[in-house]
């Protein structure tokens, strides 16, 4: 029956009797409760609000620093606005915000000490101070200079309660980082007005001009961080309905509960509710499972990972708990419908405390995801793909199938549970997503050819078939992708630790279960290859192609001015050393190749590292700072079968030598050349930088360290990170082959670059030699380096012609020279680099 929001479907564990009624027999004792007590949790309700005011004040501080001449008139223009006030409303109002200042703190501090709550206290205090730091640490730099020189006349000779620069931005941040500290101890109706009345404050200060807006704004998004970053790194008490509740809500709804377990933290699942296992007074047992607010801000994160990767992510509207739990009910009654073996289907019911709770009829079933080897046999599989085909053919898509979501009873059957992202009448890209979601989680577990004949004996070859365009990293978007991603690391990693020797990788050789899934499903089915169902949003072509037409608008534009001048020149150019700089490409290219050769210990194909590097030089041609052909290296690395850490440190160490080698050619070029006709002096970045970003690090890694998640990351994550790098850097200094084809690569690079450019100089009589071609060259790639453009694109040009023309050389004929040379050696990596990305990609490469 439906009553109102209630949705109750009558079963045997359902007492049909009306608590209270007139006549009813005495209602049953209080149900015996075990549940843990309630612990500190990391709320994402903070973590969102800790992104969303870090934005705010990122936009705030930019608009400060970059647009300061506009942001300060912008500021005049209201501070001009509230000085035509009259001066008795501007006292008031100054002096109605420094009452609340003054009373709001202390009320608090005097509520708290009565009611004897230390644990807000131990929030508020710390996130007060480091809201009051930070806002005083960027008033007084980022936004001091944005602020009007009027101000401080504006607030001469006026006054409230004390002056009238009083409440500042810091202390209206520290309130506001308060607020924020307080408020998993308030109430919903407590935190909205605490936060009204400090915008209210913030923007009744604005308006008598005794805060700048920049510096208000900045204060509201300091506050919120502050306070956010507190309850991040020292918890918050969970906004979940009690135990107590729920078993309210269970006897409220007509069911007479004698005992409420709350099952132990290894058992329950993030973002899924809290599950309770309860036993009614008749002996009948349900699984109960509590939704809250939590809940649907810990899965904000997936939605809006699918809404950005995915073209069709198919996610539902957003729903309250009490929404959430009846649209999980009626999924699982239509499931039940279509023959699938679910979980049986109790009630939903409204919790006290904004929460929601959906009863099951419990079996003592295990999850399938916990059976013991011995245990996962065939027969137990068959049959959960028996009842996947069922819910297929009604085209009921479950969006999270995986073992964690069936269970198993003890005769071995198995019953599918979580419908709570389930769609009726779901597309193709759902139907497929979810075979092959679960084809690929339990093929971790049995290997791809079992786990592939127990879903074609329960699927059909023909079903089984419509997995494989989804078969891809994209239709596993959640736990099931991070999952395949640590089983083929720990399959490369099993390979690399068997080898006795160095190995010798294949390029797109790395160990892919999707990969060798595709190729079980298409010999088990009959079926062709298919390609890969195209579910992005954004491919490499449309991002190429914007960050193309940016390159084209902001870049490339601009050059053709000196087009006419270097047409001139080639009329008189010698052709035959023009062509001479042909070569300079390939054989650059070449040398990077053996750069990246010397960074790995195993032995990497030269050809296809080579065609690699072409496209690589393309990513690098359109974003700065080489952040392109880094990450692109990197994934093909990856996909070789090397580890991350591994082929993290090779990245690096590449980027490193290349460095180190562009400063030592550019030291040997300036001091064979002469300082004298050095002519160009390049500024070069001082150690105090280094010195900041170590003393950084260091710290950042301390407060990891003083954390118990923090302690984690540093043991799951960063220690097997640098213990791979280690282990690179080790295996490349015990082989003397290694060291020289690396060095070959790196030296060879600037140097085969020079070549080019005094090839290109004499092909238009630059008469310049060799080593002053060579200083003028280096002194502007150092310079070059330093502008935030693709490939020093016109940086590099400005600082050639300058440097040619210093030493000697005409203007015209440098201009040319220089054009010339980046012609052949810098665009005409476009075409090349374009087709060898989209090959490498054709051949699974990357």
């Amino acid at each position: 029956m439906i009553e109102g929001r209630r949705i109750h479907l009558a079963t045997d564990v359902v007492s049909h009797s009306a608590p209270g009624a007139a006549g009813a027999p005495q209602g049953p004792p209080d149900p015996v409760i075990d549940a843990p007590q309630q612990q500190p949790v990391r709320r994402a309700a903070d973590l969102w609000r800790l992104l969303l005011s870090l934005a705010a004040l990122t936009a705030t501080v930019l608009l400060a620093v970059v647009t300061r001449d506009f942001a300060r008139s912008a500021q005049e223009g209201l501070l001009s606005a509230a000085t035509a006030l009259p001066p008795g409303l501007r006292d008031g109002l100054v002096g109605l915000v420094q009452g609340c200042a003054l009373l709001a703190p202390t009320s608090a501090l005097a509520l708290w000490g009565t009611r004897r709550r230390i644990d807000p206290v131990q929030r508020v205090v710390p996130a007060a101070l480091l809201g009051a730091l930070t806002a005083w640490s960027l008033t007084h730099l980022a936004l001091a200079r944005s602020r009007p020189d009027l101000w401080p006349e504006v607030l001469a000779g006026r006054a409230g309660l004390v002056h009238a620069g009083w409440p500042s931005a810091v202390y209206l941040a520290a309130c506001a980082a308060a607020v924020v500290g307080a408020g998993p101890w308030l109430g919903p109706r407590a935190r909205r007005a605490l936060w009204s009345l400090t915008a209210a404050c913030a923007v009744l200060s604005v308006a008598a001009a005794a805060i700048v807006p920049l510096d208000a704004v900045a204060a509201l998004a300091v506050g919120g961080a502050a306070g956010s970053a507190v309850l991040l790194l020292g918890g918050a008490p969970t906004d979940r309905p009690a135990a107590q509740a729920v078993a309210d809500a269970l006897v409220a709804s007509g069911i007479p509960v004698s005992t409420l377990r709350e099952l132990p933290s290894d058992d329950q699942r993030p973002g899924a509710g809290t599950v309770y296992h309860a036993e009614t007074a008749s002996g009948s047992r349900l699984a109960v499972r509590v939704l809250a607010a939590e809940d649907h801000n810990r899965d904000l994160f997936h939605r809006l990972a699918r809404r950005t990767l995915l073209r069709h992510p198919a996610d539902a509207t957003a729903r309250s708990p009490l929404g959430a739990a009846e649209h999980e009910l009626l999924m699982l009654v239509f499931a039940a419908r279509t023959g699938a073996r679910v979980d049986e289907p109790v009630m939903a019911y409204p919790v006290a405390g904004g929460g929601a709770l959906v009863a099951t009829v419990e079996k003592g079933s295990r999850v399938l995801s916990s059976l013991p080897d011995l245990e996962l046999t065939d027969d137990v599989l068959e049959g959960v793909w028996t009842s996947v085909a069922r819910l297929q053919e009604h085209r009921l898509g479950h969006r999270a199938l995986r073992p964690e979501h069936v269970l198993v009873e003890p005769g071995g059957e198995s019953r599918l549970f979580a419908f709570a992202r389930a769609q009726l009448d779901a597309p193709p890209e759902v139907l497929g997503s979810d075979i092959a979601e679960l084809l690929a989680t339990t093929a971790i577990r049995v290997g791809p050819q079992r786990a592939t004949v127990c879903a074609l004996a329960g699927l059909g070859p023909d079903l089984l078939a419509t997995a494989l365009p989804y078969l891809q990293p994209l239709a596993l978007i959640g736990p099931a992708r991070h999952d395949v991603a640590r089983y083929d690391q720990a399959r490369a990693r099993a390979a690399r630790e068997g080898a006795r020797r160095r190995r010798t990788l294949r390029a797109g050789g790395r160990p892919s279960l999707l990969r060798d899934l595709a190729a079980e499903v298409e010999t088990a089915s009959g079926a062709p290859a298919a390609a890969s169902a195209h579910l992005a949003r954004f491919t490499w072509k449309s991002v190429l192609g914007l960050l193309g037409a940016f390159l084209v608008l902001h870049l490339v534009l601009p050059q053709f001015a000196n087009a006419p001048a270097a047409l001139d020149a080639l009329r008189d150019a010698n052709w035959w050393w023009v062509l001479a700089v042909l070569p300079v490409t390939f054989v650059s290219q070449a040398f990077s190749t053996c750069l990246q050769l010397g960074t790995i210990p195993d032995r990497l194909p030269f050809l296809p590292t080579y065609w690699v590097q072409f496209a690589s030089s393309f990513l690098n041609r359109i974003t700065p700072g080489n952040v392109g052909g880094m990450a692109f290296n990197l994934r093909y690395l990856q996909k070789t079968g090397i580890e991350t850490g591994a082929a993290t440190a090779s990245v690096g160490l590449q980027s490193l030598a290349g460095a180190v080698s562009n400063a030592v050619v550019a030291a040997v070029f300036f001091a064979l050349a002469g300082q004298h006709q050095g002519g160009v002096r390049p500024d070069l970045p001082s150690g105090q930088k280094v010195l900041w970003a170590i003393a950084l690090t260091l710290a950042a890694g301390s407060l990891l360290a003083l954390t118990r998640p923090g302690r984690r990351f540093l043991g799951e994550k960063v220690w097997p990170f640098l213990r791979a790098a280690g282990s690179t850097i080790a295996g490349i200094a015990s082989q003397p082959a290694k060291l020289a084809v690396g060095v070959t690569g790196a030296l060879g690079l600037p140097l085969v670059q020079v070549v080019g450019m005094a090839l290109s100089v004499h092909a238009f009589g630059g008469g310049l030699a060799f080593l002053q071609v060579g200083a003028a060259y280096m002194a502007a790639r150092l310079i070059a380096g330093a502008a935030p453009v693709p490939g020093g694109l016109g940086a590099l040009e400005a600082g050639l012609i300058a440097g040619l023309t210093t030493l000697g050389m005409a203007a015209g004929a440098a201009t040319s020279a220089v054009l010339v040379y980046r012609l052949l050696t810098f665009w005409l990596n476009v075409p090349i680099g374009a087709a060898a990305l989209g090959d490498v990609q054709r051949r699974n490469y990357v």
